[in-house]
């Protein structure tokens, strides 16, 4: 369900916050009279601007930016105030833009393995690939929609080509652990995954997998070990509570 903008109007503690130059792009003064938006559920009619963390707002006022439904001074306030909060924002942008992250295909087809479709995301991120074939989150998303399908090897080749173009990061390595344990690789799969933990030692999915990678070797002492860890960091997670 998508979220609904409110705006919100401008806390005083905003004026105390945000009294402070910026190296880059010097004071920003705060505008009274034009709110702070916020993304809420359509039946959340109780928004404070107390709940609301930093991110949120800026997030929001992106929206606002890219849906452009107010008057050109709000946005224009908008942008001067994220660019003011993170200077770094437009590298960023202009490093998106240069690795597709702003395609219409790429954004679709992250959307479509997402919500459980990666037949359909196949052709899409085909196509992405086709103009922007040294992203490597562009390979993750194939990789991780082959694996879905259960496509162990095409995934897995994808997957390895996402970390050869610079996606090395624990949720490439654990996606090719998967596609490895499923081939039959063990070792392949044991190392991936330890990699991925060094990376992100609190990682629920990492730690379930290194659970299921142990007991598919036949070590249920260290199985239950992982999944307690599991569990202790996430009381839900599907998998170590489906093995304890």
């Amino acid at each position: 369900m998508k979220k609904k903008i409110v705006f919100l109007p401008v806390p005083l503690t905003f004026y105390d916050e945000f009294s402070l130059n910026n190296e880059r792009f010097g004071e920003f003064v705060i505008n009274p009279d034009i709110p702070i938006p916020a993304e809420v559920d359509d039946e959340d009619e109780s928004t404070s601007i107390a709940n609301l963390s930093i991110e949120m707002i800026l997030s929001a006022m992106l929206r606002v930016i890219e849906e452009a439904q107010v008057d050109q001074e709000w946005i224009d306030y908008y942008c001067s105030f994220i660019v003011y909060l993170r200077p770094d924002i437009l590298d960023a942008i202009k490093e998106m833009q240069e690795n597709g992250l702003t395609d219409e295909n790429y954004i679709n087809a992250h959307n479509m393995v997402r919500n459980g479709k990666p037949e359909e995301a196949l052709s899409v991120i085909r196509d992405f690939l086709e103009n922007y074939p040294h992203s490597w989150n562009g390979w993750f998303i194939l990789g991780w929609a082959l694996r879905l399908l259960c496509r162990w090897q095409d995934a897995a080749a994808a997957l390895k080509k996402a970390i050869e173009l610079g996606g090395a990061n624990s949720d490439t390595r654990n996606e090719l652990a998967i596609c490895m344990m499923e081939c039959g690789d063990t070792a392949a799969a044991k190392r991936e995954l330890e990699k991925a933990l060094r990376d992100d030692p609190e990682n629920v999915k990492i730690i379930s997998n290194l659970g299921v990678l142990a007991q598919k070797s036949g070590d249920s002492e260290t199985a239950a070990a992982f999944f307690r860890t599991a569990l202790e960091l996430d009381k839900d997670d599907p998998v170590a509570k489906s093995y304890l």
